[in-house]
């Protein structure tokens, strides 16, 4: 931002000439105005300064929103298979319960067989879940 020149004329208002007292409170006035205008200027650069930082600073911040955004969507990609891993495991742990149920009505067990199947109960774990590749891309081999 820059401002026009302004004219500055010097009347003299003491009776002893141009170069009287008039001179030194002209004087005292310039330098209080050039202080002034310095003060400003060093203000003006710390801004400008400020500013750059300012500008850095939301530069990094928009970065990491932008991290952040990419996270959360791999965060909701996780979440909306949640329900088909958990309807998996829900299949595996019924087809335990369903065997283990079979095998407890059969009236052919004696009380040592019934100890030892409710013992397994307790030990056994769901049908292994296997991870099958369903589309139709090959896998090259590493060499």
């Amino acid at each position: 931002m820059s401002y026009a020149p302004r004219r500055t004329t010097f009347v003299p208002t003491s009776s002893s000439g141009p170069m009287g007292g008039g001179a030194s409170q002209y004087n005292s006035v310039l330098q209080t105005r050039i202080a002034e205008k310095k003060q400003e200027l060093e203000s003006l650069q710390e801004l400008k300064e400020l500013s750059a930082s300012f500008a850095r600073q939301m530069e990094q911040l928009q970065e990491k929103l932008s991290t952040l955004v990419d996270g959360t969507e791999a965060v909701a990609l996780i979440v909306s298979n949640w329900d088909s891993i958990l309807r998996a495991i829900n299949m595996a742990s019924a087809n335990v319960i369903a065997r283990e149920e079979a095998q407890s009505r059969r009236e052919d067990l004696n009380e040592e067989e019934q100890k030892q199947l409710d013992q397994r109960r307790k030990t056994q774990l769901p049908e292994k879940l296997v991870r099958v590749r369903i589309d139709k891309e090959e896998e090259k081999p590493s060499q």
